[in-house]
């Protein structure tokens, strides 16, 4: 039997980032290292993303990243934002890992879900640029649990965050060709 996913699984929350945060992830990933062909999809004319691994060494093993967020040199100030977002939406979650993905015109993500049937989990992305025009597309997109219908589709927007079921289908759309810059999202990734 299939699940139903309803809003309560896709929570969207503006003003989430603090201007000064938008200022620090802006630097970062304006000097972040890059790497081209993100996820591994041996699927015909699949077109890879831009990939950047903030934390997550001990991801597989199911081992909390807080420590490793907290001394990260250059992204360690994203601790706060954790920490804030995790108390009051998912106190009992696990941080298994945060990374970057950059997007342009023509790279769009494979519909995917981030937990495995067996595992509970709950994902947060936050849109990082600090503009987007609306005509730029970039939507991140939620399907119902057979993938053929959208349930929500989420602008991108400066300050944004969504938070959702791992469970729920997703794929984030390519930015228009009208789009002159790099779509970038920081997902973080968690068990519960």
């Amino acid at each position: 039997m299939s699940r139903v996913f309803t809003e309560a699984d896709i929570c969207v929350i503006d003003d989430a980032v603090t201007e000064e945060e938008q200022q620090q992830i802006a630097e970062q990933l304006n000097s972040a290292i890059w790497r081209f062909g993100w996820p591994v999809n041996h699927a015909p004319f699949a077109r890879p993303c831009w990939h950047s691994f903030i934390v997550g060494s001990q991801r597989v093993e199911r081992q909390s990243s807080d420590g490793e967020l907290a001394s990260h040199p250059q992204w360690g100030f994203l601790s706060t934002f954790w920490d804030r977002v995790k108390r009051v939406h998912m106190p009992s979650a696990t941080l298994l890992g945060i990374y970057a993905n950059g997007q342009t015109f023509g790279q769009e993500s494979p519909i995917h879900r981030d937990n495995k049937a067996s595992e509970k989990g709950l994902t947060v992305v936050m849109f990082c640029n600090e503009h987007w025009a609306t005509s730029w597309g970039g939507e991140l997109v939620f399907y119902d649990d057979q993938k053929e219908n959208i349930i929500k589709a989420v602008q991108p927007k400066p300050g944004r965050i969504v938070i959702f079921n791992g469970h729920v289908p997703h794929s984030a759309r390519s930015p228009s060709a009208s789009c002159d810059r790099l779509r970038m999202t920081l997902a973080f990734k968690t068990i519960i």
